[in-house]
């Protein structure tokens, strides 16, 4: 199965899904952009709220 739509790669520095879990899904899915939170675990809504919805708001509003 092939994802075709743009999609938003996220992990947290100190997050258990480390790079090493979440760089296949960047390099498989063809229009993923990936971003790590640095200080955050599993939860950057949380822990960055602000960086967060900044981040989230962009990508939703690219074309």
């Amino acid at each position: 199965h092939s994802v075709k739509a743009s999609s938003l790669v996220i992990n947290g520095r100190y997050d258990l899904s480390q790079d090493f879990v979440v760089e296949p899904f960047f390099h498989k899915i063809p229009l993923s952009k990936w971003i790590t939170f640095e200080n955050s675990s599993h939860m950057p809504f949380w822990e960055e709220p602000e960086r967060y919805m900044q981040i989230v708001g962009d990508f939703l509003s690219e074309e």
